[in-house]
């Protein structure tokens, strides 16, 4: 396989996790939430239809890059506060921001804890306008987008449209393919012809999962903490997905897939390989269309990568920061 790299999760934990999971709720308290707390600021921005969108961002005077980051559905950027605090070294600026219908940024329908979007392209769009109007006015160092899951799907159809923008990208299980049978996916598409705004069949508004029962990470207490932010800031909750949101973005994987040739700037893709959200052939394709693309395995990770076990998630801070290093030099 071309470019591809498997990382084994038995290798032990790494210090490159700067809290651990033994002493999460101390780090958390003492290291995490104050740096964040002191360090960042929330600002918004009004995209098409005069949705608000909302961002973090945490500057340097004069940064060797700045990270745009989007996060995955049903996130929003508090959920990255202990991945922000391990790249302070870094000399980055980092612009977190919610896309529409998700996080903090305004919602859609009425049911706010529904994920929901008009059309997949107002998320390319959305970013665009953050980064012309947000980033560019801030800073003109080289930009690295860094996107999980939803945001990972929106940063690479954003590097096929915007090729000049982004100088690099890291994409944690980018959203380039359902992890959903073909029947269900036909299923779904007849539904959106009779209006797409309910849930998808099974989903309902946000609920606590209980961690015996979560499919995205091993680690228990960074499993509690994503749940703590949402009690901690209820405007963030989300339930499960539209019909329309499903059909939506499984038109944005497909159009993905089709011009991932287009995509000529360095790549970090980030696959887990008990990934219960993201196609695994969909991802390995997209990956080997394009031509500066390098794809890494880790072996035992489930979705969420970055907020998985020591371990897991050490091996992709790893692999993170040494892409960071060598696009910025190693300031």
């Amino acid at each position: 396989m071309k470019n591809v790299m498997v990382l084994l999760a038995v290798i032990p934990p790494m210090a490159l996790n700067a809290i651990d999971e033994q002493d999460f709720a101390r780090g958390w308290s003492q290291q995490v939430a104050p740096y964040v707390a002191e360090r960042s600021v929330v600002g918004e921005v009004t995209g098409a239809g005069g949705v608000v969108l909302r961002y973090l961002a945490i500057e340097q005077p004069d940064p060797g890059a700045a990270l745009v980051l989007l996060g995955g559905h049903a996130e929003s950027f508090r959920k990255y506060a202990e991945l922000f605090y391990d790249l302070r070294d870094l000399d980055l600026s980092i612009y977190a921001l919610d896309p529409r219908g998700q996080g903090s940024s305004d919602r859609l329908l009425a049911d706010r804890e529904k994920s929901h979007v008009d059309h997949w392209q107002d998320y390319v769009a959305d970013l665009k306008l953050f980064v012309d109007t947000v980033v560019r006015a801030r800073t003109n160092a080289p930009i690295i987008a860094l996107g999980h899951s939803l945001g990972g799907g929106i940063a690479a159809a954003y590097l096929e449209q915007h090729a000049s923008d982004v100088d690099s990208a890291i994409l944690s299980a980018p959203l380039v393919g359902h992890k959903v049978g073909g029947f269900a996916l036909a299923l779904l598409g007849l539904m959106d012809l009779f209006g797409g705004t309910g849930y998808v069949p099974g989903g309902g508004p946000f609920a606590v999962v209980p961690f015996e029962a979560n499919k995205e990470t091993h680690s228990q207490v960074r499993h509690l903490r994503k749940f703590q932010d949402n009690a901690d800031h209820p405007e963030t909750r989300m339930g499960f997905p539209t019909v329309h949101w499903m059909n939506e973005t499984r038109r944005m994987a497909e159009s993905i897939q089709a011009g991932a040739g287009r995509i000529t700037v360095p790549l970090l893709v980030l696959q887990a390989s008990q990934d219960e959200y993201v196609q695994a052939r969909s991802l390995e394709s997209f990956a080997a269309k394009v031509p500066a693309a390098r794809r890494v395995l880790l072996e035992g990770a489930r979705h969420e990568m970055l907020i998985e076990t020591d371990a897991i998630r050490g091996q992709a801070l790893r692999e993170i920061r040494a892409f960071i290093l060598e696009r910025t030099g190693g300031r």
